[in-house]
């Protein structure tokens, strides 16, 4: 019996493609990080509407899984922007730009929410 391996090659502009392609991924990993967030604190027993606030390390626990969960569309976003920038299409740094500033700014975001309730 014979195998048959085929080796697929892609090259920096299908790279640069797939970079583009996993923008589509904060979609759902925005509706899961909230998910999991609630989730998390829910199972904690706590509420989910603020009243009674939840203790700092309730917030931390399920605030962290959530943040990964909403970040992961920017890991694959670098991951293949990179592999297109080395293989010459330097194209391959827009789509990790703009990932890179979407999860920044969700992450800003909900760090300074977070401080202002503390704070307050």
């Amino acid at each position: 019996m014979t195998a048959i391996h085929s080796h697929e090659r892609v090259s920096g502009p299908g790279f640069t493609r797939r970079a583009w392609w996993s923008l589509l991924g904060f979609v759902p990993s925005f509706v899961l990080a909230f998910l999991v967030g609630e989730g998390i604190l829910s199972a904690l027993g706590y509420s989910t509407d603020g009243y009674p606030q939840a203790p700092w390390w309730a917030v931390l626990t399920a605030a962290i899984p959530a943040l990964v969960v909403f970040v992961l569309p920017a890991g694959f976003a670098a991951y293949f922007g990179r592999r297109a920038i080395r293989l010459g299409d330097d194209r391959g740094r827009t789509p990790v730009i703009v990932a890179s500033v979407l999860a920044g700014a969700f992450l800003l975001q909900n760090g300074v929410s977070a401080l202002a309730v503390w704070l307050a």
